[in-house]
């Protein structure tokens, strides 16, 4: 009984290896494998993710979440705990190829300004580089919520399922945690964070001057909604109160940017293209920073037993909002100018 389960076992681990080789071939035959690299935003996403982990959990919490990924055994709190984990990971990786989305955006047309000429070779890059770091970033998620899947088969009430619905309840998120490993993980994650900014052509005192319209509307109004609501409210959480606000802020945008299309003025629509970026930057950013690893405290002081149905829709449409927004902008730009009336 024993050897047939071994060779049931070899028989299953070569099939893996079989598919991870039709998709590497795959990949290869669909073009040069340069074309996939984009180092920043690779690095930015990686490290940036780490941050967030270390940010939302301890050390402890960290170390059993990989032995349970890897087949050790817990108990059920434990394995509730690391599917959380896991979980929160892809989730971080998510949202930060969304925000690295952004940053590769403000990177291309940073080097635009350097270039004599912007034609169509030159503009490309601006959305090639957007693009790959939403990629990173769903295979990095991907990769996390692999695990996750394997221990929810364990666990008899994973958060998403209708029992565990009691999170949306109203509870109190209180303050980010200050622990040690936490401060590592906001010092990390600011390293990177100014590493990808600063760059040749890039100013980020420019940059943080170009969007403080944006800054304002977007983090003032998600700090006003959640000083409103007292953060006692479920359905609002600081995660759905930042989504919303950058919603509310790229359509602003969006506005804008046809109205100086209208009358021509080239003025207006540079400006509605920084405030659409730093709207989809400083959601994004929030999102990560703030409201995930409050809600992730909550779970871990038990205030709260899942995080909201909202606040997931919040980290996983938002994201793929924001790419779509770039692509409108990209598509704004390119296009040329009706003459004024």
């Amino acid at each position: 009984m024993s050897s047939a389960h071994a060779s049931k076992r070899i028989l299953l681990i070569a099939g893996r290896v079989f598919l991870l080789l039709m998709v590497v071939i795959g990949v290869l035959k669909s073009g040069g494998p340069a074309s996939y690299y984009e180092p920043y935003g690779l690095f930015f996403i990686l490290v940036g993710g780490i941050a967030l982990i270390m940010i939302s959990f301890p050390g402890v919490e960290i170390r059993r979440a990989l032995r349970h990924a890897a087949g050790g055994s817990g108990d059920e709190a434990e394995i509730r705990n690391s599917v959380r984990f896991w979980e929160a990971a892809g989730r971080g990786f998510w949202i930060l190829g969304g925000l690295s989305s952004v940053l590769s955006m403000v990177i291309g047309f940073a080097g635009l300004k350097t270039a004599e000429t912007a034609g169509l070779w030159m503009i490309m890059p601006v959305l090639l580089r957007p693009l790959l770091s939403v990629l990173y970033g769903s295979l990095l998620a991907v990769m996390c919520f692999i695990p996750c899947w394997k221990l929810m088969g364990k666990h008899q009430s994973p958060p998403s399922t209708p029992s565990a619905m009691s999170g949306d309840k109203p509870g109190s998120y209180g303050r980010p945690g200050w622990g040690f490993g936490a401060l590592i993980g906001y010092v990390l994650f600011l390293a990177a964070l100014v590493s990808a900014v600063r760059l040749p052509g890039i100013s980020l005192s420019g940059v943080l001057i170009a969007c403080m319209p944006s800054f304002l509307v977007v983090l003032g109004g998600s700090l006003a909604l959640m000083l409103f609501m007292e953060g006692n409210n479920a359905r609002l959480t600081p995660s759905t109160a930042f989504a919303g606000m950058g919603l509310i802020g790229c359509l602003m945008g969006f506005i804008q940017m046809l109205h100086g299309a209208t009358i021509a003025n080239i003025g207006y629509i540079a400006g509605a293209i920084a405030f659409v970026i730093a709207a989809c930057f400083t959601s994004l950013l929030g999102m990560a920073l703030i409201g995930a690893p409050l809600e992730d405290r909550a779970i871990r002081a038990g205030r709260i037993n899942t995080p909201s149905s909202f606040s997931r829709v919040s980290w996983y449409v938002f994201p793929l909002l924001s790419l779509i927004f770039q692509i409108l902008v990209f598509i704004n730009t390119y296009l040329p100018l009706p003459p004024p009336r």
